[in-house]
C-alpha cells in the first residue's frame, strides 16, 4: 500500500515539475545490506541484550531500505520516503522497535526569503550532528551509542531554518509521539541548533578529499514534555576536514523525570542523568576510507550497572567513483564498564547500493 501511494505522489509531483509549478524530482533508493563474520557471543542462551549490540549473530540481514523522491529550488523544498530499518541494537527491539515497512520522510518546504526556510511534515529534529548526517553518508554504517540515544531521531512537526553569514539556526516543534495520526497528549518536543562552518566543503560527510580547510561546530538543545515524562537534552559537535583527513567529535547529555500526577507508566521512575561522547577519525585515500571510531554510553549516571558502555570500531570502506555503491569491514570492540564483561566483540561487512 506504501508503495503504491509512492507511486500516486511520484506521477504527481513529476507533472507538477513538468508545469515549472515544483523543483525537478529526484528519485532515490538505497540499501544497506549488512553481515556478521565473526561473533564472541556464540552461546546456546544469548546474554540479556546491551546497549548498541544488535545480538547478531553470524548471518546477513538488511539493516535499511529507503525508497522515495525529493525535489529542490529556490523556493520550494519536499521529499517523501519510505523504507524499514532493522532495530539499532537488542534493548530497542525489547522496547518494542520493529523493521516494519513505514513512513521514513514526508515533508514540504518554503523560503519566502533568502536566508529562511520554513519546513513542515515528518523530518529530522534539529539535534546531533550524527543523527542529521544522512544513513547514507555514515562512515561505518553505524551511529554511535550516545547519538542514537541522547537525541530524537524523526518527529511530525514544524521547523525554521534560518542562514546568516556563517551561522545557521534552526529552531523546530513536534508531537513528541511520533505519531503520524496525530498528537495524543499536550505536550510536544521543541529543540534549537546555532552551527558555524567556515569553508565550502559539506558539514554533513567525512569520505571525500576536500580543497580547502572545513570547520564546523554546533551546540543543540532538546526538551519533551510527555505524558507521564519529562526529558531534556543538549550537547556539542565538531567536524574538521582537512584533504583527506575527517574528524568528527560529540558530546550530550540528557535526563528524564517522571511527573507527579502520574496518568501513564513513565519510562524511568526516578530523575535519570544520562551521557555519551564519541571521536571518530578517517581519511581519504584514492577510493578508501579508513576509519576509527570510540564512543561511550551510561544510561544512569547515579549507579554502575551494565548501562556502563564504551564501544571501539575500526574499519575501512571502498567507495565507487560516483559514490553509488560502497563496501566495508569492521571490527567492533565492546568494553562494558559495568560489573558485568561479556565477551561481544564481532567482525562486521556492509555493502551499500544508493542511487
Amino acid at each position: 500500500m506504501l508503495i503504491s501511494m509512492l507511486s500516486v505522489l511520484f506521477l504527481g509531483a513529476n507533472a507538477q515539475a513538468a508545469d515549472g509549478l515544483l523543483p525537478e524530482l529526484q528519485p532515490g533508493l538505497l540499501v544497506q545490506t549488512t553481515a556478521t563474520l565473526f561473533d564472541q557471543d556464540n552461546k546456546g542462551v544469548a546474554d540479556p541484550g546491551g546497549y548498541g549490540d544488535p545480538e547478531d549473530d553470524v548471518g546477513f540481514k538488511l539493516r535499511r531500505l529507503r525508497l522515495g523522491f525529493v525535489g529542490e529550488n529556490d523556493r520550494v523544498k519536499y521529499g517523501v520516503q519510505v523504507g524499514m530499518s532493522t532495530p539499532f541494537d537488542a534493548v530497542k527491539e525489547a522496547q518494542g522497535a520493529t523493521a516494519d515497512l513505514e513512513v521514513v520522510d514526508a515533508y514540504g518546504g518554503y523560503s519566502p526569503t533568502e536566508s529562511l526556510w520554513v519546513i513542515g511534515g515528518l523530518q529530522k529534529v534539529p539535534v546531533s550532528r550524527e543523527k542529521l548526517m544522512a544513513g547514507s553518508q555514515l562512515a561505518l554504517n553505524e551511529r554511535s551509542i550516545g547519538a542514537e540515544w541522547l537525541a530524537p531521531g524523526r518527529d511530525l512537526g514544524l521547523v525554521l531554518d534560518s542562514h546568516w553569514k556563517n551561522l545557521r539556526f534552526r529552531v523546530g516543534v513536534f508531537n513528541g509521539s511520533g505519531d503520524l495520526r496525530g498528537d495524543d497528549n499536550s505536550g510536544k518536543l521543541v529543540a534549537g541548533r546555532i552551527e558555524a562552518k567556515t569553508g565550502k566543503a559539506s558539514a554533513y560527510r567525512t569520505y571525500g578529499v576536500v580543497d580547502a580547510l572545513m570547520i564546523s561546530g554546533a551546540v543543540d538543545a532538546w526538551m519533551n514534555d510527555q505524558t507521564a515524562v519529562k526529558s531534556s537534552g543538549a550537547g556539542v559537535d565538531f567536524l574538521l576536514r582537512f584533504k583527506g583527513i575527517a574528524l568528527l567529535t560529540e558530546a550530550r547529555v540528557a535526563e528524564a523525570k517522571p511527573k507527579d500526577d502520574l496518568v501513564d507508566v513513565p519510562g524511568v521512575f526516578s530523575e535519570t542523568k544520562r551521557q555519551g561522547m564519541m571521536v571518530q577519525i578517517g581519511y581519504t585515500v584514492s577510493s578508501f576510507e579508513p576509519v576509527a571510531r570510540f564512543s561511550t554510553f551510561d544510561d544512569d549516571k547515579s549507579v554502575e550497572d551494565v548501562g556502563d558502555v564504551m564501544e571501539a570500531m575500526a574499519g575501512m570502506t571502498w567507495h565507487s567513483e560516483a559514490d553509488q555503491v560502497r563496501a566495508g569491514l569492521g571490527y567492533v570492540a565492546r568494553l562494558e564498564r559495568g560489573p558485568s564483561k561479556v565477551e561481544n566483540d564481532s567482525v562486521r561487512v556492509w555493502f551499500q547500493l544508493k542511487i
